[in-house]
């Protein structure tokens, strides 16, 4: 896979977070990335390391400041020891396309971002 496979962050729908509840401490920053064990998808808020945990409940969430969840899908802690977002984030952390086509979390991107 190469890069524009990937799901960039300014392909979300800040509105639409914010529509479903997804509404921070104010100045979000969204990404998404996954569970490089089971590839289930989350949103990262990294402006003050939270993540939603849930798509359709975006109460559902883990403060992630200099800690680590566990996975809702598989149980497994998700490692802490690489970037879940940004520019140095490993590949096995990245959504591509088609995993969020098939992840309950496509309704937070742009419609027109999804027809890739």
């Amino acid at each position: 896979m190469n890069e524009s496979d990937f799901v960039p962050e300014e392909a979300i729908d800040y509105d639409e977070v914010f529509r479903r509840g997804g509404r921070n401490r104010g100045d979000e920053d969204f990404a998404l990335f996954k569970c490089p064990f089971c590839q289930t998808v989350y949103l990262l808020e990294y402006e003050v390391d939270t993540v939603y945990l849930d798509a359709t409940d975006l109460a559902r969430r883990a403060d992630v400041f200099n800690t680590s969840f566990d996975c809702v899908s598989c149980g497994r802690t998700m490692p802490n020891d690489r970037p879940w977002a940004g520019p140095k984030m490993p590949p096995e952390f990245a959504v591509s396309w088609r995993e969020l086509r098939h992840s309950p979390w496509a309704w937070c991107v742009k419609n027109a971002d999804l027809r890739r």
